[in-house]
């Protein structure tokens, strides 16, 4: 028969109190840690297309008013009457650019938004497994533990 030689129940019972503090502290960060990617993926595939989106919507108003206002002012009834419309083709002109930005802003937007969601899925995948090491094997090995130590209790008590 193998003799044992128990020194110190108090420190497995340290280690035990030490393992489920450890599950419930790994637990709460990778919750912290799934909102996060979760809030990221959220911003990069919803928030930024639609700002990007409504911006578009804007700028061709915009641009639609501005040649509009161009338009009216070059409306006259005789030729040699116009007035000059400078400021006017200058507004046009900035309202086009401006909606060329945002259509290539959403372009941008809608690549970026494919990215993040490649890279947070890359994230989420080993997440589950250390979830699971912390929701599972953990709490396993400490109630493995706690049942280890009762029978060291029941062996050293006489």
């Amino acid at each position: 028969m193998s003799a044992s030689n128990v020194r110190s129940i108090e420190s497995l019972e340290r280690f035990h109190a030490g393992l489920t503090r450890l599950s419930g502290d790994w637990d709460k960060a990778l919750q912290e840690v799934r909102m996060m990617v979760h809030r990221a993926e959220d911003y990069f595939s919803h928030d930024r297309p639609k700002h990007w989106r409504h911006q578009v919507t804007l700028a061709q108003r915009q641009l639609s008013e501005a040649k509009d206002s161009l338009a009216q002012k070059r409306a006259t009834v005789r030729p040699g009457d116009r007035p000059a419309a400078s400021e006017q083709v200058k507004r046009v002109a900035l309202c086009e650019r401006r909606v060329r930005h945002c259509e290539e802003k959403v372009r941008q937007a809608k690549a970026l938004s494919i990215e993040m969601s490649q890279a947070c899925n890359e994230v989420l995948g080993p997440l589950a497994d250390l979830a699971q090491q912390c929701e599972v094997l953990l709490p396993t090995a400490a109630i493995e533990l706690r049942r280890l130590i009762e029978q060291l209790k029941a062996y050293a008590d006489p």
